[in-house]
């Protein structure tokens, strides 16, 4: 738990946008358990006050202060910031292993968003004929462009066996 970290104790940082990567610091200073609000009106009635703690950490070289960690958890996800905060290595682990497996569904799931979009198309082409006009435009669009390239390479082929034909009669002419 975050509010039984000692100095020196590891803190581990999974950074998780881009490229994830994971860094490992050592607790500098933790601070006492404090409300998370601080006015006393503001925690829902019934409910106890949730405590976190603040805890300053030496990674890399570098002090980094990691605001609000909820005192009595192991793991703190801050969407804010893109990263995972934990003071164990078995519970990075675990966040490690859920990320892996989140990209690993999003690519599973390629296929059927693809289908998903496809009756999306069909069924607003049926719906709507403006949409199904724009799209057999851009589809004629597409394959006329695709007949231009195709014909500019016969013609870049035409003109240059044509300059290899005029090479080849200039040098005969000489050798006459």
């Amino acid at each position: 738990m975050f509010q039984t970290l000692r100095v020196n104790s590891p803190i581990y940082i999974l950074h998780k946008e881009g490229t994830p990567y994971v860094e490992q610091g050592t607790v500098v200073s933790v601070s006492n358990p404090m409300p998370k609000f601080p006015m006393p009106n503001m925690q829902p009635f019934g409910t106890q006050a949730e405590m976190v703690v603040d805890v300053v950490a030496n990674v890399n070289g570098q002090q980094q202060t990691f605001q609000k960690l909820p005192a009595n958890k192991d793991v703190e996800d801050s969407l804010l910031h893109k990263i995972v905060i934990s003071t164990n290595r078995d519970a990075m682990n675990a966040e490690v292993v859920a990320l892996k497996q989140r990209s690993i569904d999003h690519i599973n799931s390629v296929d059927y968003h693809q289908s998903v979009i496809l009756g999306c198309d069909k069924i607003l082409e049926t719906l709507n004929p403006e949409f199904a006009e724009k799209q057999r435009r851009d589809k004629e669009m597409d394959d006329l462009r695709g007949q231009v390239a195709e014909m500019s390479g016969v013609l870049r082929e035409l003109m240059a066996t044509i300059q290899s034909e005029k090479q080849s009669a200039k040098s005969a002419k000489k050798t006459e």
